[in-house]
C-alpha cells in the first residue's frame, strides 16, 4: 500500500488517479440512516480529516482528493481530506500512541494498519468505538468490524512477486526459490514480512518455516522495502519475497512492469488492513465518516482502482475473485486472520517471525 518510487510508474499511476477523478461523475447522495445523516452534520462542522499516510497509500494526496470528492457527493458533506506524507505504519501508530499518551492531539484523524500492528497497540486502547452498524447496516456487519472499533479495509494475502521477463524459471510455491538458479537473485524485507502468517499452525508451523528461511537466507541477495518494485522492474533483483500482500507490485504490473504477482497456497490466511480513529482525533466524526464512505460499494470500487486491493468479504470485491481462484487450482480454503487471531491465536508463528528476521539481519544482506 505505499509508494513506487520509479519515476515513470509513479508518473503514470498520477495520471491514471486524475483521469479516473476527472472521468467520474458525481454520485447521488446515498440514502442514509439518521446516524449517518447526524455524522455528516458533526463531519461538516469540523470541516476536515487529516490522514497520513506513505504516498502510495490509497493514492497519496491525488488519491486523498478524489476520495474526497466521493465521499461530500455520497453523504451531502463539505468535507475536505487533508493529507500528510508519512512513514511505514507501525510508525505512525506509534507517533498516534505517544501523542495519546502524553495527552496532545493525534497527526491523524484515521490511522490505516496491518492486523499484526493492530493487535499491538491493543493494550495502548487508543482508538474510539463507533455504532458502525447505525451508519451502514447492511456494510458495517460484525464480520467487518472488530471490537466496535477497527474497521477492515484491505485483504492481505501472503506471496511473492517476480520479474517475467528476466527469471529464470516460473516459480508457483515459496520452495520453487529455493532452486539454484534463484541464488542472488532474490529480495526479501528485513523484518520478514509475512513470515508469522507461513509459520502459523494454519500452514507451515514454526519449525518448518524456521528451517525454510535457514535456506533461503542464502538465496538472498539482499533487502527491500514494500513499495520498491521498480528494483524488481530493472533487474536488480527479480524476485520479492514476502511481498507485503503485493499491491504495490500489482500496480506497477498495472502500468507495465514486467512483474507477475504469485498468490501463494503455503500460507492459507488473508489477514487484514484496517482504518480507525484515534481517541485523541483532532476531527472525529470526519474521520469516521472518511471510514464509513469506503465502506459503500463507491468506497470499494475507489480502494480497489487506487491500490488494486480491495476487501473480500464485499460480493464486489476484485480481491475475492483472485482469492477464489487459488481456492480453486489447489483445492483449499482460506481462513481469516484478524486481530484477534494476531493477538490471541499466533503468538508460535509471531516468535518465529522475530526468529526469521533475525537469520536475515545476521546473513549480512
Amino acid at each position: 500500500m505505499r509508494a513506487i518510487s520509479s519515476p515513470t510508474y509513479a508518473a503514470s499511476a498520477a495520471i491514471a488517479v486524475i483521469a479516473m477523478a476527472a472521468s467520474m461523475a458525481a454520485a447521488p447522495a446515498a440514502e442514509m440512516t439518521p446516524a449517518l445523516k447526524a455524522l455528516a452534520a458533526a463531519a461538516d462542522k469540523e470541516g476536515e480529516v487529516l490522514v497520513k499516510w506513505s504516498g502510495g497509500t490509497f493514492g497519496g494526496p491525488k488519491g486523498a482528493k478524489v476520495i474526497e470528492r466521493h465521499l461530500n457527493a455520497a453523504f451531502g458533506s463539505k468535507v475536505t481530506v487533508k493529507w500528510t506524507p508519512g512513514g511505514a505504519m507501525p510508525e505512525i501508530g506509534n507517533e498516534i500512541a505517544i501523542a495519546y499518551r502524553n495527552k496532545l492531539p493525534s497527526p491523524a484523524d484515521v490511522y490505516v494498519g496491518f492486523s499484526r500492528n493492530m493487535a499491538v497497540f491493543l493494550k495502548h486502547d487508543m482508538f474510539l468505538k463507533a455504532p458502525w452498524k447505525d451508519y451502514l447496516p447492511d456494510r458495517l456487519t460484525d464480520r467487518v468490524v472488530e471490537r466496535d472499533t477497527y474497521v477492515k479495509i484491505q485483504s492481505a494475502t501472503l506471496g511473492f512477486t517476480y520479474n517475467k521477463a528476466l527469471a529464470p524459471s516460473a516459480p508457483e510455491r515459496l520452495e520453487d526459490l529455493l532452486k539454484p538458479e534463484w541464488k542472488g537473485k532474490i529480495s526479501t524485507t528485513a523484518f520478514a514480512a509475512g513470515f508469522e502468517q507461513l509459520a502459523a499452525k494454519e500452514a507451515w508451523g514454526p519449525a518448518q518455516t524456521v528451517a525454510f528461511a535457514r535456506k533461503f537466507a542464502t538465496q538472498v541477495a539482499g533487502f527491500m522495502r514494500c513499495n520498491e518494485a521498480e528494483r524488481l522492474s530493472s533487474g536488480e533483483f527479480l524476485a520479492f519475497a514476502m511481498d507485503c500482500s503485493g499491491a504495490n507490485m500489482m500496480r506497477a504490473a498495472a502500468e507495465g512492469a514486467p512483474l507477475v504477482r504469485v498468490l501463494t497456497p503455503d500460507a492459507p490466511l488473508i489477514s487484514y488492513f484496517y482504518l480507525a480513529v484515534p481517541k485523541n482525533a483532532r476531527n472525529p466524526n470526519a474521520g469516521r465518516l472518511f471510514i464509513t464512505y469506503l465502506m459503500t460499494k463507491e468506497g470499494v470500487k475507489d480502494t480497489y482502482d487506487l491500490t488494486l486491493n480491495d476487501l473480500h468479504l464485499f460480493p464486489e470485491s476484485g480481491t475475492l475473485k483472485e482469492i477464489q481462484a487459488v481456492e480453486k487450482k489447489y483445492k483449499i480454503k482460506f481462513r481469516e486472520a484478524d486481530i484477534a487471531w494476531q493477538a490471541t491465536e499466533n503468538e508460535a508463528g509471531n516468535a518465529a517471525q522475530r526468529e526469521v528476521a533475525k537469520i536475515f539481519r545476521e546473513s549480512g544482506k
